[in-house]
């Protein structure tokens, strides 16, 4: 029988297990077709599946190779297929090469398949990470790829970039510092009556073992979840279990520098740096970190900057951040971050 659990807003009903969520109790009243965005008081309820067979042999006749994404050295890791089935509605696949394959139909069921010498951990990984937030996004909800923090002041501050670029360290500093962790690699963004929401999916940190070991005391808990990179996972748990956090307004948004281009002189690269930006270099950065289900998509890339633009005019704080890429410094980065938004 399938469980329900808890994922941003949204409850997800699986028939397999997900210990990453905490369950959820469904009452038809909050029901809502899968698919459709619930509106006031609603939920919305995503049904997954565990697909049965080779996934080699999907019958992915009609299917169009919409989108790819490729690792640093130019090989496909990654790549969406779309298809417009008899009435009218689309249907994807998502492949990720040597892992597993979701097929995400119009009604909004995904069925995942399992490779061979993948593990059950790797598709979860995907499907929480991945599949879901680039569904949320596809039904009109602004997920950014994006780490999360409610300081001991009260505060709700994102740190968005790129991967490598340090958002999961910080935000972990700050949690083993008194702040509330909110996410570390994904948040979704709702515009509301007192301003923009920051909502979390998965209580949880992933880290390069250099960090793990700089940030935590041990490194209890923490575990391999891939064997293609050696980042580390750890899944918080509380007193209610790894519930997560309730929706928190934002109150500033951190543009991080790039480590790698280093700056034209060296007193620049020691100083713990935050300037206010402008809202057009904010709305750029947010587009481009933004979730998509289909990148190539116009009417999901014009959603995105609809939402983006919303919650730019809300009275959000933008601003960049460079800072050291140095473990001893992230005490710096803290106490600048904590003064801005005080």
């Amino acid at each position: 029988m399938p469980d329900f659990y808890r994922i941003f807003d949204t409850t997800l009903q699986c028939d397999f297990p997900l210990p990453e969520l905490p369950s959820a109790t469904v009452e038809d009243g909050f029901r809502v077709k899968p698919g459709m965005t619930g509106g006031s008081g609603q939920d919305i309820v995503l049904s997954v599946k565990l697909g049965e067979g080779d996934p080699d042999q999907f019958d992915a006749q009609g299917f169009k190779k919409a989108f790819e994404w490729c690792d640093y050295d130019g090989r496909v890791v990654c790549w969406c297929e779309r298809l417009k089935d008899e009435y009218g509605g689309d249907e994807y696949l998502y492949i990720f090469a040597r892992s597993a394959t979701f097929h995400i139909s119009s009604e909004g069921l995904i069925s995942c398949f399992l490779h061979e010498g993948s593990s059950m951990q790797m598709l979860r990984h995907l499907l929480l990470n991945q599949i879901i937030p680039r569904y949320l996004a596809a039904t009109g909800r602004l997920i950014l790829h994006a780490s999360a923090v409610t300081l001991e002041n009260g505060k709700s501050v994102a740190f968005l970039g790129n991967s490598g670029f340090g958002k999961s360290t910080l935000v972990s500093s700050f949690h083993r510092h008194g702040a509330q962790l909110i996410n570390d690699d994904c948040i979704l963004l709702e515009c509301g009556e007192n301003g923009v929401k920051v909502i979390g999916g998965l209580v949880g940190i992933r880290l390069f073992p250099d960090s793990v070991n700089a940030v935590f005391d041990e490194a209890a808990g923490f575990t391999n979840y891939t064997p293609y990179t050696d980042k580390q996972q750890l899944f918080l748990q509380g007193e209610a279990g790894n519930a997560l956090p309730e929706p928190c307004v934002l109150d500033a948004l951190f543009l991080l520098n790039d480590p790698k281009l280093e700056p034209s002189d060296k007193e620049t690269l020691d100083k713990v740096n935050i300037e206010p930006v402008s809202g057009s270099e904010a709305m750029m950065s947010m587009i481009y970190s933004a979730f998509s289900l289909d990148p190539s998509d116009k009417k999901m890339i014009a959603g995105n900057f609809h939402n983006v633009g919303q919650a730019i005019g809300e009275q959000l704080g933008l601003y960049s951040l460079k800072y050291p890429r140095i473990h001893e410094r992230l005490s710096e980065v803290r106490a600048a971050v904590i003064e801005r938004v005080s």
